[in-house]
């Protein structure tokens, strides 16, 4: 008797696991569900226009036969940081692999809810990458590794050759970066132009975008501490202030004014990302064949790349890690800079017959060289999820120097006071 009462309850206790399983399936498994009806891994991708190109998407899909990869386009921005956020913070259902921006490094403080690529072989395929850009989704250990690079963005300095030829300036991208290496040659050159054309550069607040990006330091130290008031901050806003007293900076304005200008001639050259190449072409049909890029004054930037990373909550983190790595092969790098620009993080081909740009618009000049040059030398200094808020307060107080002539001295102050007290908060 004792034995059948014992039977009976491990009947009704398998029982119970067997419909216990179910319905867990049901409700939290129904990827791992749709994946045995399919005999696929189902693998869901978020990634905005211009991330990677859809071609790629398309050859990692044919790559990966037992991956059924479900691809999803969500608008860039802000948008996207902050769906990305309210989802690892458990506010939605997520994605098993992400795009990430230049802003992956921010993303550190959330290092528990990815994969650690490094546990998945990454160090393997790390020495193909550029080491500035493999270590920005790095944890400062090197213990942690969030995202595989896509892009860069390195910043050149974009110009018009007839005009700088006819002011009696270097005018080739060599010449340029043997005789145009500091900001203040770069502002004496602009001088002449100005005088002789009549041309100007970059706004105010262009001018200091690009010294901030040249900058090895942040806003903040490695323990949070704000340092975005000390000299390395202060000295490309006196910078940027002397270039607008100068009067060779284009007045602080909207994009439409702006690209107006760069079409008519009111606008000589300003320093810009790799992507600025669209950009151009599309805001100055009538100077086609008239822009050059050279290696800009006082070192390099980068305002902008991606990566792709891997959230902790999928299923199938070692299909997820085999796409991802497909997706930033340097052969496929390849397709995407020629489908719309991004620059390879990968230096092993930047020499290759396939990544020769000849450009119609820029005087049939191979772009290539010049971006791979620059490249090599971009500085990234430390980046904090408090950045955004930093760089629009000292943006928008510069702004004022042009537009409401107030005193650079005031608006520093003003705008130290400001930052201080929203990080406070």
């Amino acid at each position: 008797m004792k034995f059948k009462a014992l039977s009976g309850a491990l009947l009704v206790l398998c029982l119970i696991l067997v419909v216990s399983a179910c319905g867990s399936s049901k409700t939290n498994n129904a990827g791992a569900s749709e994946s045995a009806a399919t005999g696929k891994v189902t693998l869901k991708l978020w990634y905005w226009n211009g991330a990677v190109s859809d071609s790629t998407i398309e050859a990692a899909k044919a790559k990966f036969p037992n991956v059924d990869l479900q691809a999803e386009k969500l608008p860039s921005g802000n948008d996207y940081l902050t769906k990305l956020k309210t989802t690892i913070a458990g506010g939605g259902k997520g994605p098993d692999i992400v795009a990430m921006d230049s802003w992956v490094s921010s993303m550190l403080t959330y290092k528990e809810k990815f994969v650690n690529l490094y546990d998945q072989g990454a160090r393997d395929i790390q020495p193909k990458y550029l080491d500035w850009k493999w270590k920005m989704a790095a944890t400062p250990d090197d213990k942690d590794l969030i995202g595989l690079p896509i892009d860069v963005a390195p910043v050149v300095l974009y110009y018009r050759t007839d005009l700088f030829e006819k002011a009696g300036v270097p005018s080739t991208p060599e010449d340029i970066k043997n005789k145009v290496k500091t900001w203040d040659d770069y502002l004496n050159l602009l001088k002449q132009v100005k005088d002789k054309t009549g041309s100007q550069s970059g706004t105010i607040v262009d001018f200091f975008r690009s010294l901030i990006g040249q900058n090895s330091e942040g806003n903040f130290d490695l323990n949070g501490n704000y340092i975005g008031d000390k000299e390395h901050v202060k000295k490309a806003w006196d910078a940027s202030v002397k270039a607008y007293k100068a009067g060779v900076t284009f007045p602080f304005s909207n994009d439409a004014e702006k690209n107006a200008a760069i079409n008519n001639g009111k606008v000589s050259s300003f320093t810009g990302a790799s992507w600025a190449v669209g950009d151009v072409i599309g805001a100055a049909p009538s100077t086609k064949g008239k822009w050059h890029i050279a290696y800009p004054p006082g070192g390099v930037g980068n305002q902008g790349g991606s990566f792709f990373g891997v959230l902790k909550s999928t299923k199938a983190p070692k299909e997820a890690y085999e796409v991802i790595k497909f997706l930033v092969s340097p052969e496929n790098l390849v397709i995407d800079y020629k489908e719309f620009g991004n620059y390879p993080s990968t230096p092993e081909i930047y020499s290759s017959p396939e990544m020769v740009n000849k450009n119609e618009f820029f005087g049939n000049q191979d772009l290539s060289p010049v971006f791979a040059d620059a490249a090599k030398d971009v500085k990234v200094a430390h980046t904090d999820s408090r950045d955004d808020m930093v760089l629009t307060v000292l943006v928008e107080a510069l702004g004022t120097v042009d537009t409401q002539k107030k005193d650079p001295e005031k608006a520093w102050a003003d705008a130290q006071e400001k930052i201080k007290r929203q990080l406070s908060r």
